[in-house]
């Protein structure tokens, strides 16, 4: 059950569709059911990128059962945000990973562990 929430100052052209591809790249790299994946994205202004609110960035929190292939999703997630939100300075895509027991997700009523 990925959740991947998606704070940014730049601007956002299309969300659902960078929803959309956020969600389809989580699925295919993580191995997970696009069924389960959630990704929210969210335009906030009042972020600032080294000090700057004039420097564009992202901050990226991904809650996931398990974790795979961690180092081709960030990768890849910084590529298509870099893209997608015309961020000049990759150092400003910023990801936390958080690989979170069965246990701690619930979805439909229920756990999964």
């Amino acid at each position: 059950m990925p959740f991947l929430t998606v704070y940014t100052n730049a601007e956002i052209k299309d969300g659902k569709k960078l929803a959309e591809k956020v969600s389809e790249l989580a699925a295919d790299i993580l191995g997970k059911p696009i069924s389960y994946v959630v990704v929210n994205i969210m335009q906030n202004s009042n972020m600032a990128f080294g000090g700057s609110s004039a420097n564009k960035g992202a901050l990226i929190e991904l809650v996931s059962i398990g974790l795979s292939n961690k180092d081709k999703l960030v990768e890849a997630l910084t590529n298509l945000l870099e893209a997608e939100l015309d961020i000049e300075d990759i150092n400003n895509i910023n990801i936390s990973l958080n690989n979170t027991p069965a246990s701690q997700i619930g979805c439909g009523g229920r756990t999964f562990g």
